[in-house]
């Protein structure tokens, strides 16, 4: 295996975050088979639940698997939470073990795609309006590109969707 960097975490789908996770519980219309370790989640209809986010979605975070609530855990990473599961959720900057849609290449952008997944960034185009360069204290303005903001960098390199490491910034 390719040097990529740093030490990937042993037995767990996160790895350097400051924060310990918010302890949150798989709400009633998430989809039990997508609720996998390292997927980003959104809130459900009510208080401390989450489901799975959407493309474009603005997540509150990523599931976490170590952990984890004894009684909940799943066996491994790549099982599933059930509904009414209690799981960790980590917000901010960290390291991810997440689910990618794509071919990715280390230090590539990343979005949220559906299911929780990740994918590449679109290429954003800045067009100057009525300058040529923006000048000290000139106000700026523009929006996300169409797949949303960028929320994560690739950490390391993979062929075809699965699992990689990325590092988290605006989850």
């Amino acid at each position: 295996m390719a040097n990529i960097g740093f030490k990937p975490a042993a037995n767990d789908v996160i790895q350097a975050f400051a924060r310990d996770p918010e302890q949150l519980m798989v709400g009633a219309n998430a989809t039990a088979a997508k609720m996998l370790p390292g997927i980003a989640v959104v809130f459900d209809a009510n208080d401390g639940e989450v489901k799975e986010c959407g493309a474009a979605g603005a997540a509150i975070g990523v599931l976490g698997y170590a952990r984890a609530n004894p009684n909940f855990k799943p066996e491994t990473q790549l099982t599933a939470y059930a509904v009414g599961d209690s799981v960790p959720v980590y917000n901010g900057p960290g390291r991810v073990y997440a689910y990618l849609t794509e071919t990715i290449v280390k230090g590539e952008p990343l979005v949220l795609a559906a299911d929780g997944k990740f994918s590449k960034a679109a290429a954003i185009t800045i067009v100057a309006s009525g300058s040529a360069s923006i000048t000290d204290g000139q106000a700026v303005t523009g929006t996300y590109g169409a797949d949303g903001p960028v929320v994560a960098r690739a950490a390391q390199s993979r062929t075809g969707a699965g699992r990689s490491w990325i590092n988290l910034t605006g989850v």
